[in-house]
């Protein structure tokens, strides 16, 4: 923190999730930066009142905060409202602000983007407050807090129709008539959360969206009484549309898409996750060829035929999901990557069928960095050798329960995989031999999942983590080892910030 403090010049900081961050040394950072616009302290739980105190009063050009998850209260907000210049602000899961704290906030300021999402003591007649008080709120986000949405909120919206661009209630109860009103206040949003809300029905869409042909993000995950008639007023009134997430809305299919496929040419991403959905629905999304995002998980009814459609016209696709899709071949996969070849997230766990043939057609993905290959039993090193060599980006890779990759196939990451950072071999058939080599050969690996590996013994683990040369900062392990491993081994982990997370489970080994 004192280097920090040093860079006077410091305009934006992230310090997420750095939990030994406390008031003292955010207080080094505001006397030493005295011109900050943008700070995130998010999950940063040892910072209290008091720092944000000395935060706004050391740091009074701050444009945006982000308070998630800490332990402040509402004098946190009274001190932030001293801010002439705070535009966004962000306190997700701030469990001691309530509605006083809403209106001390809005006193002093012109916010225009508020997050109080998770914040259970939050009400509707708190932000009705808040909007009362700021005439220019761009984004507002009340997931998941607001127990009902009240007239006083509604009725508010129309002050800042305007200027509202993003409004979030997920996990709501929203009724047609809410929507309705939303829409009648709101015609300029371009993206709406009703994740997880009950009481959305296609009635309720049609009212929002027939005024806010402007939307580009529609989010209606879980909205489980939606059908194809929703779909179709999508389709009719929003055709700029970017951004569908329709994950588990079970009355949703082809028909739909169809309308969809047809209509909206600028859709660049739609999950369409444990939605019952087939090949003929990729036929029609396949004209869609801005594509960028696709998330097929849990849909049992597509098969080949439906990547051929994928491959054929979607050449921007950039991430791929198709867990569970357990119909997908290598020839799905062969057909997918002669027409996309920018994929670089790709999920195929439990796509039982893959072999090394199809590992062999992703190798020629030269901007993979994401690859989850969890479970596929047909696998080997041979196919990890292929992966390795043709896909030099790859940050993330997860074999856990491919029983069949052995040290062959991480040989091969030591020595092709140097950007790897994060892997999961959990299960996997590999040896002390071939886990050291793996530790000890890449420089920028940070996080291993390694449970379960019968054929590595306790000398080998040993050898292997002190192999790694302190670069770790995760660690998953069976807890059986937390017993047998040197105390000298577990202290320099502890010393160079590695949290070992020990699954408790009885330890095996085979050798």
């Amino acid at each position: 923190m004192a280097a920090l403090a040093a860079a006077a010049g410091l305009r934006e900081l992230v310090m997420d999730k750095c939990l030994g961050v406390t008031d003292v040394g955010l207080a080094k950072v505001a006397v030493g930066c005295p011109g900050l616009e943008r700070l995130s302290v998010k999950w940063c739980r040892e910072i209290s009142d008091i720092g944000i105190e000395l935060l706004a009063k050391k740091c009074p050009d701050l444009r945006s905060v982000d308070i998630s998850y800490l332990k402040v209260s509402n004098e946190s907000l009274r001190s932030l409202s001293t801010l002439e210049n705070l535009e966004e602000i962000s306190m997700v899961g701030c469990l001691f602000i309530d509605d006083d704290g809403l209106q001390m906030l809005g006193a002093g300021n012109s916010l225009q983007s508020i997050d109080v999402s998770r914040c259970h003591h939050v009400t509707s007649q708190g932000l009705a407050l808040l909007i009362d008080s700021q005439r220019v709120i761009r984004k507002i986000n009340a997931g998941h807090s607001l127990h009902e949405i009240e007239t006083c909120f509604l009725s508010k919206l129309s002050t800042i129709g305007e200027t509202l661009t993003v409004l979030r209630l997920d996990g709501l109860e929203i009724f047609a008539s809410n929507l309705q009103a939303i829409g009648d206040s709101c015609k300029n949003l371009v993206e709406i959360g009703l994740s997880k809300c009950n009481g959305v029905t296609d009635d309720g869409i049609t009212s929002l969206i027939v005024n806010c042909g402007y939307l580009r993000t529609i989010d209606v995950t879980c909205c489980h009484l939606l059908t194809n008639d929703a779909l179709a007023a999508i389709a009719k009134n929003c055709r700029m549309v970017e951004c569908l997430r329709l994950e588990s809305c079970p009355f949703i299919n082809e028909k739909g898409l169809e309308r969809i496929g047809t209509l909206c040419s600028n859709l660049k991403e739609i999950d369409l996750t444990d939605c019952r959905i087939n090949d003929e629905a990729l036929q029609h999304l396949a004209s869609c060829s801005e594509l960028q995002i696709l998330k097929l998980g849990l849909c049992t009814g597509i098969s080949d035929k439906g990547l051929v459609y994928i491959g054929s016209n979607c050449g921007k696709l950039l991430e791929l999901d198709l867990y569970r899709c357990s119909a997908i071949t290598d020839e799905g996969l062969a057909a997918l990557v002669r027409g996309c070849k920018k994929i670089r997230m790709l999920n195929l766990c439990y796509c039982t069928q893959i072999t090394d043939a199809g590992l062999k057609h992703l190798s020629t993905l030269e901007e993979l960095t994401n690859l989850e290959l969890r479970c596929l039993v047909r696998i080997t090193g041979i196919g990890i050798t292929s992966i390795a060599v043709g896909c030099p980006s790859l940050i993330e890779l997860d074999l856990k329960r491919c029983y069949s990759v052995d040290d062959a196939g991480l040989w091969a990451l030591s020595r092709y995989s140097q950007n790897l950072r994060q892997l999961t071999i959990s299960y996997c058939q590999v040896t002390g031999l071939g886990l050291c080599h793996l530790l000890g050969s890449l420089r920028c690996l940070q996080d291993v999942k390694m449970v379960h590996l019968s054929w590595v013994s306790i000398e080998g683990f040993e050898m292997a983590l002190r192999a790694s040369c302190r670069r770790l900062k995760k660690l998953k392990l069976l807890g059986g080892l937390r017993s047998v491993l040197s105390p000298e081994l577990l202290q320099m982990l502890q010393a160079c910030g590695c949290r070992v997370r020990w699954v408790d489970k009885p330890l095996l080994y085979k050798g």
